[in-house]
């Protein structure tokens, strides 16, 4: 049941999510400058740069994963990755609106695709231009989703103050 104080939970909870999308973004930064500076393609160093990008996109799909729990409650199971970034770009009549754009979700869709991959290499090296083509997509995404995240909260404030004067 959604009431004020479930609501005020979700916000807490999106807030620290959004804190990590920016430490994870920071640390992504840090190796990636680490690796400009040597121009190195040593699988240890790429390691870590996909460890990076793993992290940071792990943080958002948190993020959209309490979204989608708290107002859809029903995520399919063998797709249900792919599926939770699209559903954050819809607009749900009378439950929620879009979290994020389409073109903001296409972005996140390379990371979804390389974290896949990155998660399951234990037979296959890393291919450093793959690891640089995902790790391009990044870049300026974490300030491209501050908008989304303000405007979210914005909604939850306002639905939260509907649910305490009902």
């Amino acid at each position: 049941m959604r009431t004020a104080d479930t609501i005020e939970q979700l916000r807490a909870e999106l807030l620290q999510d959004f804190q990590f999308i920016q430490i994870n973004y920071q640390k992504n930064r840090h190796m990636t400058e680490r690796i400009l500076k040597v121009g190195s393609d040593d699988e240890f160093e790429l390691a870590a740069l996909g460890y990076t990008l793993h992290n940071l996109y792990s943080a958002w799909e948190s993020y959209f994963f309490r979204i989608a729990k708290f107002f859809e409650n029903n995520l399919e199971k063998t797709t249900w990755h792919s599926s939770l970034l699209h559903r954050m770009t819809l607009d749900i009549q009378g439950v929620r609106p879009a979290v994020i754009s389409i073109e903001f979700s296409s972005k996140l869709e390379e990371l979804l695709r390389f974290r896949h991959v990155f998660r399951n290499l234990y037979k296959t090296p890393l291919i450093p231009q793959k690891v640089y083509f995902a790790n391009s997509c990044v870049e300026g995404l974490t300030k491209e989703f501050i908008p989304f995240h303000d405007r979210f909260d914005a909604f939850l404030l306002e639905l939260k103050d509907h649910l305490g004067n009902a």
